[in-house]
């Protein structure tokens, strides 16, 4: 759980620094993996292995939907939608999608930490 979290503040602060460069792709695939992971840690305290990304939103809307970051639970999975064009279509992320990402990552991180920091 606390290497997820660790692995999702890296992966954090590398979209922040790809915003600085305005490589809005990166950017964007950094705060979908920060988020990726944030949620991993979830599932890790439950005891749950993840498999499939689109498992991880299925499974926390379904156990977790009404914690204080569950609404962040649909943008997780539009992001794992966007991501997979991006990365395997070849896709294109406009400024303002990146910079929505690493904030909704950010916010998200803080979110799940004080979560789990309950527990």
């Amino acid at each position: 759980m606390r290497a997820s979290l660790k692995l999702a503040a890296h992966f954090l602060e590398r979209a922040k620094g790809n915003v600085k460069l305005e490589y809005w792709d990166v950017a964007f695939l950094l705060a979908y993996n920060s988020m990726l992971q944030a949620s991993r840690a979830v599932l890790f305290k439950d005891g749950v292995k993840e498999r499939s990304h689109e498992c991880v939103a299925l499974y926390l809307r379904e156990r977790h939907g009404n914690a204080a970051y569950g609404k962040y639970i649909d943008v997780l999975d539009n992001y794992r939608s966007a991501r997979h064009f991006l990365q395997y279509e070849g896709g294109l992320c406009t400024q303002e999608s990146a910079l929505q990402a690493v904030r909704d990552a950010e916010k998200y991180l803080e979110l799940v930490k004080k979560e789990l920091g309950k527990l």
